[in-house]
């Protein structure tokens, strides 16, 4: 059978719609058609989830988080469906634990590591962008932006997420004449 290159097209469409129903059933079909294709999958799981299907969610991720334990997709999708579902990363049996990140210290931490040895400042979406390497994010380019503004090691200049400069604070070196 051959696969609809033109199939993104449809996604789009009922993305744009806001036909989560829609999406949902499309993605069921096309995983019944091709159900090795583990972005189908991915996609069924991102529609349950817009649709506010998280049981279904996490019943058709949990086997191929299990199953694929290296790929983030299938835990983040887990985690959007729990934390929707207002429980916690705690209220799933994890075949491998996802790391969730949590606005505060920690984040605080990484971002000034990133930042410091960096000449230009960044914007806050690429800094959050850079998080995404390190875990599951629990907050949005706002709320990081808000929090790194509060922190006296970076300086934050602009409220915009993409039009936001940051950088941390540099000590300025003393010259000696002699």
């Amino acid at each position: 059978m051959m696969r609809d290159i033109e199939s993104w097209e449809d996604h789009a469409d009922l993305h744009e719609r806001r036909d989560y129903p829609q999406l949902v059933a499309l993605c069921e079909s096309e995983v019944a058609a091709y159900p090795a294709d583990l972005h189908a999958h991915e996609r069924l799981g991102h529609a349950y989830v817009l649709n506010g299907e998280f049981d279904s969610a996490i019943r058709a991720m949990a086997p191929l988080h299990r199953e694929n334990p290296d790929i983030d997709a299938f835990a983040h999708i887990i985690l959007d469906a729990l934390f929707a579902a207002g429980k916690t990363e705690n209220d799933f049996d994890w075949s491998e634990r996802p790391h969730v990140l949590r606005l505060g210290a920690e984040v605080c931490d990484i971002c000034y590591d990133y930042l410091r040895p960096k000449r230009k400042p960044r914007s806050a979406a690429d800094v959050h962008c850079t998080l995404m390497y390190h875990g599951y994010l629990t907050f949005t380019e706002r709320e990081l932006l808000e929090a790194l503004a509060r922190d006296p090691r970076f300086v934050v200049i602009g409220n915009g997420v993409w039009s936001s400069e940051i950088s941390v604070v540099r000590r300025r070196r003393r010259r000696t004449t002699g």
